[in-house]
Protein backbone atom coordinates (compact mmCIF):
# COMPACT_ATOMS: atom_id res chain seq x y z
CA UNK A 1 0.00 0.00 0.00
CA UNK A 2 1.56 3.02 -1.16
CA UNK A 3 1.88 6.50 0.94
CA UNK A 4 -0.81 8.11 -1.65
CA UNK A 5 -3.25 5.13 -1.02
CA UNK A 6 -3.44 5.78 2.67
CA UNK A 7 -3.85 8.73 2.91
CA UNK A 8 -6.43 9.34 0.84
CA UNK A 9 -8.33 6.06 2.17
CA UNK A 10 -7.90 7.60 5.83
CA UNK A 11 -9.14 10.81 4.43
CA UNK A 12 -12.43 9.10 2.88
CA UNK A 13 -12.87 7.28 6.24
CA UNK A 14 -11.77 10.24 8.54
CA UNK A 15 -14.60 12.76 6.43
CA UNK A 16 -17.28 9.79 6.91
CA UNK A 17 -16.43 9.64 10.59
CA UNK A 18 -16.64 13.11 11.36
CA UNK A 19 -19.97 13.49 9.87
CA UNK A 20 -21.21 10.96 12.07
CA UNK A 21 -20.15 12.18 14.76
CA UNK A 22 -21.77 15.89 13.78
CA UNK A 23 -24.85 14.05 13.24
CA UNK A 24 -24.13 12.34 16.43
CA UNK A 25 -22.86 14.96 18.51
CA UNK A 26 -26.07 17.50 17.41
CA UNK A 27 -28.84 14.90 19.71
CA UNK A 28 -29.69 15.69 23.54
CA UNK A 29 -27.84 12.82 24.73
CA UNK A 30 -24.31 12.91 23.20
CA UNK A 31 -24.23 17.16 22.67
CA UNK A 32 -21.92 17.57 25.82
CA UNK A 33 -19.62 15.39 24.70
CA UNK A 34 -18.54 17.25 21.79
CA UNK A 35 -14.72 17.61 22.93
CA UNK A 36 -14.31 13.82 24.23
CA UNK A 37 -15.46 13.15 20.72
CA UNK A 38 -13.30 14.99 18.23
CA UNK A 39 -10.20 14.81 20.16
CA UNK A 40 -10.69 11.23 20.41
CA UNK A 41 -11.13 11.43 16.64
CA UNK A 42 -7.95 13.31 16.18
CA UNK A 43 -5.83 10.72 18.39
CA UNK A 44 -7.33 7.77 16.55
CA UNK A 45 -5.87 9.52 13.21
CA UNK A 46 -2.44 9.98 14.66
CA UNK A 47 -2.45 6.63 16.07
CA UNK A 48 -3.40 5.01 12.49
CA UNK A 49 -0.44 7.46 10.72
CA UNK A 50 1.92 6.40 13.19
CA UNK A 51 0.69 2.60 13.13
CA UNK A 52 1.17 3.03 8.88
CA UNK A 53 4.71 4.78 9.29
CA UNK A 54 6.09 2.06 11.89
CA UNK A 55 4.27 -0.77 9.82
CA UNK A 56 5.87 -0.22 6.69
CA UNK A 57 9.02 0.42 7.67
CA UNK A 58 8.94 -3.03 9.54
CA UNK A 59 7.09 -4.45 6.54
CA UNK A 60 10.04 -4.10 4.71
CA UNK A 61 13.19 -4.71 7.52
CA UNK A 62 15.02 -7.97 6.94
CA UNK A 63 13.84 -8.75 10.49
CA UNK A 64 10.46 -10.28 9.76
CA UNK A 65 9.51 -10.45 13.43
CA UNK A 66 9.37 -7.22 13.49
CA UNK A 67 6.55 -6.69 11.60
CA UNK A 68 4.27 -8.68 14.32
CA UNK A 69 6.59 -6.79 17.39
CA UNK A 70 5.39 -3.20 16.22
CA UNK A 71 1.67 -4.53 15.44
CA UNK A 72 1.76 -6.01 19.10
CA UNK A 73 3.27 -2.82 20.72
CA UNK A 74 0.64 -0.40 19.02
CA UNK A 75 -2.21 -2.67 19.69
CA UNK A 76 -1.09 -2.57 23.59
CA UNK A 77 -0.30 1.27 23.43
CA UNK A 78 -3.59 1.70 21.86
CA UNK A 79 -5.71 -0.61 24.64
CA UNK A 80 -3.55 1.70 27.32
CA UNK A 81 -4.25 4.84 26.07
CA UNK A 82 -7.74 3.34 25.48
CA UNK A 83 -8.19 2.57 29.29
CA UNK A 84 -6.14 6.02 30.47
CA UNK A 85 -8.63 8.19 28.17
CA UNK A 86 -11.80 6.67 29.46
CA UNK A 87 -11.36 6.46 33.20
CA UNK A 88 -9.28 10.01 33.08
CA UNK A 89 -12.65 11.42 31.34
CA UNK A 90 -14.52 9.62 33.94
CA UNK A 91 -12.59 10.86 36.47
CA UNK A 92 -11.69 14.35 35.82
CA UNK A 93 -15.32 15.50 34.21
CA UNK A 94 -17.44 13.11 35.81
CA UNK A 95 -20.25 13.41 33.64
CA UNK A 96 -23.80 12.83 34.59
CA UNK A 97 -24.05 9.45 32.74
CA UNK A 98 -21.75 7.45 30.56
CA UNK A 99 -23.28 8.42 26.96
CA UNK A 100 -19.36 9.56 26.34
CA UNK A 101 -18.28 5.75 25.85
CA UNK A 102 -20.56 4.91 22.52
CA UNK A 103 -19.03 7.90 20.47
CA UNK A 104 -15.50 7.28 21.58
CA UNK A 105 -15.40 3.39 21.32
CA UNK A 106 -17.50 4.26 17.80
CA UNK A 107 -14.58 5.75 16.67
CA UNK A 108 -12.05 3.37 18.64
CA UNK A 109 -14.19 0.50 16.66
CA UNK A 110 -13.90 1.64 12.95
CA UNK A 111 -9.97 3.25 13.57
CA UNK A 112 -8.96 -0.46 14.70
CA UNK A 113 -11.07 -2.53 11.90
CA UNK A 114 -9.04 -0.04 9.53
CA UNK A 115 -6.11 -0.63 10.76
CA UNK A 116 -6.51 -4.06 11.22
CA UNK A 117 -7.44 -4.17 7.28
CA UNK A 118 -4.19 -2.20 6.21
CA UNK A 119 -1.61 -3.65 8.50
CA UNK A 120 -2.85 -6.68 6.94
CA UNK A 121 -2.04 -5.59 3.24
CA UNK A 122 1.10 -4.15 4.99
CA UNK A 123 2.02 -7.69 6.30
CA UNK A 124 1.92 -8.81 2.78
CA UNK A 125 4.78 -6.94 2.22
CA UNK A 126 6.89 -9.04 4.63
CA UNK A 127 6.24 -11.97 2.88
CA UNK A 128 6.97 -11.08 -0.74
CA UNK A 129 10.36 -10.08 0.99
Amino acid sequence: MSRKTFFIQLGVLTAVVATLLCLLLQTPTFKGYQLVSWISLAAFVLLSIGMYAFGKSAAQHENKNLFTNVVMGFTMIKLFLTIAVVLGYNEIMQPDNKAFIIPFFGIYLIYTVYETWFMMRLGKLNKVS
